[in-house]
């Protein structure tokens, strides 16, 4: 006599189960895997998972909160379906120590990403990924609402490799970031956004003498930020401290950025919601 799992076999039906063991995600009436992380300890748990493999014959198609600070959806692809990127984001108000021993750098591939949005503490997450050279987002935006939750990545010593971006929007004292993340070689912004910036909260990126490596940058935008001459500051360290590396060598940035006015629809929401965030 068979067991109920060795008949579901027998006729050519077998159970949902991951590539190394465990359930698979449960489809939704589109025909969608998903998984509701509820706390950080479940989502590092599926972060987890996805690094071991359990998921990689799946694609990603978003990664977003939900609830309370810690909680996410993770949502995949229907199979066949083209792999234009995921679009991923994470919200924790502060990691704990023991969830960031959980994965090191470089060692979370989540495949093609097409948006990044990390708010508060999950800036923590970016160094955490592995983003592939050929790697191109739409959009990279860092949020973090105080010095600290930047967590350790100030001290950095090594910048964290992001690949090759469109647009790049740093707000609060996210913008002290500047100097820690690194455009893959070659790469051209089509924008770079600053919320919510003042003296005050970018004096890290002020008293720094690191270099910058975001590459060519074709429009320079501001918003939200405190008339105390922040926005001539950034416009100097700029000019001053970002290195252009392409095939004809290194080169030092120079002249002033143009500033375009163009909003799109997303920028609106998004304007909208820091707007709430800086207040």
């Amino acid at each position: 006599m068979f067991s109920s799992v060795g008949q579901e076999r027998t006729q050519g039906t077998e159970p949902s189960v991951g590539v190394l063991g465990g359930d698979l995600p449960k489809q939704d009436a589109d025909g969608l895997s998903k998984v509701v992380a509820k706390s950080e300890d479940e989502t590092f748990d599926m972060l987890e998972k996805i690094q071991g493999g359990m998921y990689s014959g799946m694609k990603l198609k978003k990664i977003s909160k939900t609830g309370p600070s810690g909680s996410h959806e993770f949502v995949w692809k229907k199979k066949g379906n083209t792999d234009e990127g995921a679009d991923v984001e994470f919200d924790f108000a502060k990691i704990s120590a023991k969830s960031k021993t959980r994965i090191n750098d470089g060692e979370l591939d989540l495949g093609k990403i097409k948006k990044l949005i990390l708010y508060h503490n999950a800036a923590e997450v970016l160094p955490m990924l592995k983003i592939h050279e050929e790697n191109k987002m739409d959009l990279l935006h860092l949020y973090c609402g105080s010095l600290s939750e930047l967590g350790s990545l100030l001290k950095r010593k090594n910048r964290v490799f992001i690949g090759l971006v469109d647009e790049i929007s740093l707000s609060s004292y996210a913008i002290n970031l500047l100097t820690k993340i690194e455009t893959q070689k070659g790469n051209k912004m089509t924008e770079l956004m600053i919320w919510c910036g003042s003296l005050s909260k970018i004096q890290p990126l002020r008293e720094s003498e690191e270099k910058l490596y975001l590459g060519k940058i074709k429009d320079l935008e501001f918003s939200l930020c405190v008339s105390d001459r922040t926005e001539e500051k950034i416009r100097e360290i700029l000019k001053t401290r970002n290195v252009i590396r392409d095939s004809w060598g290194t080169d030092q940035m120079t002249g002033s950025q143009d500033t375009g006015k163009k909003q799109d629809t997303g920028k609106m929401i998004l304007c909208g919601l820091l707007l709430i965030l800086c207040l």
